[in-house]
Formats: C-alpha cells, structure tokens, sequence
C-alpha cells in the first residue's frame, strides 16, 4: 500500500488502511465470540454492527479522497444502514 503522494495526504491515508486492519480483525474476533456465547451475546450484535460501520465509514473518507464520490456515496448509505442496525439491535436487547 504505497502511495505516491507525500506528506499529511499519504499519512492520513495510511492511517486508515490500518485502523481498518484492526478493526476488521476486531469484527472477526467479536463474530468468534458470538459463535461460541450464542444466547449470551447480546451485546455482541451491537457492537459488530457497529464496527462495521466504522470500516465502511472510514473505507468512504478514504474513496472521497480519491476523488471516488459514487464509491464513497454508496459505502456511506451502507454505513448509514450499519448503524441503524447496531441501534435497533441494542434497542431490541434493552428491553
């Protein structure tokens, strides 16, 4: 992942190619646990939602910078859609 530009542009570009590892090794870990917890997982749900939201959020301000606005359009929608379900699935396990 090398980039030909320079400065705070690479860097913040980088930066998001490496959040993004981790968090998708975070939704990896999280989906074990739910496998392996089943009626006890609840809270997971939420949770996986959610960081795949923030993947699809950060992979969206990557494809903007990359001046790939239908890209960026579309993975926002999807992340729109991801925390509405993180949101319905932690209002459906609070009550």
């Amino acid at each position: 992942m090398y980039y030909t530009t320079s400065g705070a542009y690479r860097k913040s570009k980088m930066v998001i190619d490496y959040v993004n590892i981790a968090l998708t090794f975070a939704i990896g870990i999280i989906f074990i646990l739910i496998l392996f917890l089943r009626s006890r997982s609840g809270v997971l749900f939420s949770v996986e939602f959610l960081l795949g939201a923030l993947v699809n959020g950060l992979t969206a301000i990557k494809n903007y910078m990359n001046n790939r606005t239908v890209s960026g359009v579309i993975l926002t929608i999807v992340t729109v859609g991801l925390m509405l379900m993180a949101v319905i699935a932690w209002q459906v396990i609070m009550k």
